[in-house]
């Protein structure tokens, strides 16, 4: 089955933001209202730790951020979490701590989540409502006790850009104060040799190689947050025209996932372009002014200068008043670019916004040309020309029909969808704050004054092909790429198509589909492809929404399946956290406090080092109060001391303290093999992996227990062959064949922790 996608299915499609709901049903009472990260009425909420880790593999990033959030306050106080989410990003999943105990939401339909919430609120009981609001999530967070600690964990998956082989990824400083203790650990892996990693606005970020495709970057802070977004940026080798493609298949009983991009890295032909029409619209709005103004300014000079003489140009400049610097375009010789750079220079930010009006004049510039470019400045926020809405702007179509458009979008994220709605084949970027701005302005400059790919066409042809996903512009400029996803059972065919400066462009590539799954998981190809099926069937249900209701309606059925599937929220399914829902095994990694106190008491809790407070629960198996907490990444290794209270009717008692060790040396265990003598080849042996550890105890009982579950992976290697082991209680444990020559063999073990400390475990066997 051979499956097209070209100019003809793409154009006029669109993204959009939709709202999702997080719904938790708690008993706990209501105090005073918080916003933002986490602020109470009363005062703030402070941020005892903040845990950012991110896995990129590819063009995939999965950011996972956990917070402790502590109420110093003298009263409860109701905590709104609140993050603002990347563009194209997708929340993947939200996790609870309830006395220590971890609970994962799950995802139902809209509709549901809503009735549990509204039945929690008929019985009086405490319930909270969470929305993804544009380009942020938020929910609420049951009351916090004075002196009491929360913690949560919001994970979600993004697509990153690629231009000219450079990628970036960008985590976003947000709101609220500093976190005592931050941790940020970002893991690159690539297809191809990484090279020029940088942190562009944390010059204390650490790079670290971890191989010539993979880099590792840590992040660690007392005291100080991030105060502006993290970006990363590292480059890739590349060819000039560079199609690349990989599969997984994570279920033995499902299709596999194919993912196929091409890049235009180069113009592989070194050919003059053609002369080609540029307008330049800036916004000069009152709310560009500082930084994304002088941006502008910037991108518009770069753009200006690289004009050759046979090109044309014409700049539109806007706040409440509309300007030209030409009343038609003009070719661009050294006279008319100086004075297009002139009234650039000039501009000073100042009143509202008539965006409407800037955009008629550049379509109405842009008509009759036969290879225009249009570069937009602006932030997105129109406040002039009442009841002309330039979101509802209908562009003549034979405007823009030769046009390329570029965006550059600055201050409101939230934007960037409506931005690309306007003109279906453009390229939208949106600049951040801070130094990552240059690299951002540059890579616009290169991107307006490209040679680009006309006719762009591309095919996935294979026996068993299902539905292929993905926007394909019409054209692709040098230093940008293109991505698409399908499903399918055997090898795919890839190729692509296209016209660069009149001649043709034709690559093809094979990449077969795993029988089974791979020791690498899905590599987050599952959830996007998944994001890309929803995208196209939300906007097929918009289509249908109003013309068609029956075909709408199986429309949405397919949106509800693949939301509750693949455990995302869409225009239909929420994730949903209610009462009585059991909590998921304790996160690996964390230690565990064991307290002797009496089961009356009122309450037991920990006072750890950097300020977070631990309250311990009553475990009725094992008679003795448990606790469970984070150790930061930034905590340097050595003994730590963690001081114990007990409340009761008398008040409250200092128990005392335990002291606890902090490592990053690997894991060690001791490897046995369940045999007698010599084995026979072809014998299948037991081999068993107890973990070494310490135990830090004081004379009354209590004591602190090192993690039994830190470990991320634990295998035995056997020849050629490697086995994964089981766990059971403390021991680890595999049978593994022994299908070697006679003669003395070493069985090895290599044991894997949460931090990806790795060592190792040797055993031998004698074979007859």
């Amino acid at each position: 089955m051979k499956r097209r996608h070209d100019r003809s299915t793409a154009d006029g499609r669109r993204r959009w933001s939709f709202g999702s709901t997080l719904v938790l049903c708690l008993l706990a009472p209501l105090a005073a209202l918080a916003s933002g990260v986490a602020k109470g009425g009363s005062g703030p909420l402070r941020t005892a730790y903040t845990s950012v880790r991110v896995a990129i593999d590819g063009d995939v990033a999965r950011t996972t951020v956990t917070q402790v959030f502590v109420n110093d306050l003298p009263s409860p106080v109701e905590v709104s979490y609140g993050f603002p989410l990347p563009d194209d990003a997708v929340v993947t999943g939200f996790a609870d701590w309830r006395d220590g105990k971890r609970f994962e939401a799950g995802v139902a339909g809209k509709e549901e989540a809503r009735a549990v919430y509204e039945k929690a609120m008929a019985e009086e009981r405490t319930a909270a409502l969470g929305e993804k609001e544009d380009s942020r999530f938020r929910m609420s967070l049951y009351a916090v006790p004075a002196g009491g600690a929360r913690r949560v964990e919001l994970r979600y998956s993004q697509t990153l850009q690629a231009l000219g082989g450079e990628r970036t990824y960008a985590f976003p400083a947000g709101e609220g104060g500093a976190a005592t203790v931050l941790d940020l650990d970002v893991d690159v892996v690539a297809d191809r040799a990484v090279k020029g990693v940088e942190s562009l606005n944390h010059p204390d970020a650490r790079v670290a190689e971890a191989g010539a495709a993979k880099r590792r970057v840590l992040l660690s802070r007392a005291g100080a947050g991030l105060g502006r977004d993290f970006v990363l940026r590292w480059r890739q080798e590349t060819e000039p025209l560079d199609l690349a493609a990989r599969a997984v298949r994570p279920d033995l009983a499902q299709p596999g996932y194919v993912e196929a991009r091409f890049a235009f890295n180069e113009d592989p032909f070194a050919r003059d372009r053609a002369p080609r029409d540029v307008v330049l619209v800036v916004d000069a709005s009152l709310s560009m002014a500082g930084e994304p103004l002088a941006r502008s300014k910037a991108l518009a000079a770069a753009v200006i200068d690289a004009l050759a003489p046979g090109d044309r140009l014409n700049v539109v400049a806007f706040n409440q008043v509309v300007s030209q610097s030409f009343e038609t375009l003009r070719p661009a010789t050294t006279i008319h670019k100086a004075r297009a750079r002139a009234l650039v220079e000039g501009l000073r930010a100042g009143g509202r916004t008539d965006l409407y009006d800037a955009l008629l004049a550049a379509g109405e510039a842009l008509r009759r040309s036969e290879d225009g470019l249009l570069v937009l400045m602006t932030d997105g926020q129109p406040t002039a020309t009442p009841g002309k809405d330039p979101f509802a702007l209908s562009v003549d179509p034979a405007a823009f029909v030769s046009a390329r458009v570029v965006v550059a979008h600055f201050n409101y994220p939230g934007r960037s969808a409506d931005l690309e709605a306007l003109f279906p084949a453009a390229t939208v970027r949106y600049v951040p704050d801070g130094p990552a701005a240059d690299a951002a302005i540059e890579a616009l400059a290169r991107l307006a004054t490209a040679p680009t790919i006309e006719d762009l066409a591309f095919e996935m042809e294979g026996a068993d092909v299902h539905a292929v996903h993905g926007p394909l512009p019409a054209r692709l400029a040098v230093g940008e790429s293109v991505r698409l996803m399908a499903r399918a059972n055997s090898a795919v065919v890839v190729r692509i198509y296209g016209r660069l400066n009149g001649l043709p462009v034709y690559l093809d590539r094979t990449v077969a589909v795993p029988a089974g799954p791979q020791p690498g998981g899905d590599r987050g190809l599952a959830v996007e492809w998944a994001r890309l099926r929803l995208r196209d069937l939300e906007t097929e249900w918009r289509r249908l929404a109003s013309d068609d209701p029956p075909a709408a309606e199986t429309v949405e059925a397919e949106i509800r399946g693949l939301g509750t599937d693949y455990r995302l929220a869409t225009r239909f399914t929420s994730y949903v956290l209610a009462d009585g829902l059991a909590p998921d095994d304790i996160k690996p990694g964390d230690p565990e406090l064991r307290i002797h106190a009496p089961a009356s008491a009122l309450g037991v809790r920990g006072v750890l080092p950097w300020g977070e407070v631990v309250r311990c629960t009553w475990d009725d198996d094992e008679q003795l109060w448990l606790g469970r907490f984070l150790v930061p990444r930034g905590v340097k290794d050595g003994l730590y001391r963690v001081r114990i209270f007990v409340d009761d009717q008398r008040g409250t008692k200092t128990r005392g303290a335990l002291w606890f060790r902090v490592d990053s040396r690997p894991p060690e265990f001791d490897l046995t093999v369940d045999a007698e003598g010599p084995v026979t080849s072809g014998d299948v042996v037991r081999v068993f992996a107890s973990p070494v550890v310490e135990v830090f105890a004081e004379k009354n009982g209590d004591r602190v227990d090192p993690d039994p579950i830190d470990l991320k992976r634990v295998v035995v290697q056997v020849g050629d062959f490697e086995f994964l082991m089981e766990r059971f209680g403390d021991v680890w444990t595999a049978e593994v064949p022994i299908d070697l020559p006679p003669g003395r063999h070493e069985i090895r073990l290599l044991a894997m922790d949460r931090a990806r400390n790795t060592s190792e475990s040797v055993a031998t066997v004698e074979v007859e």
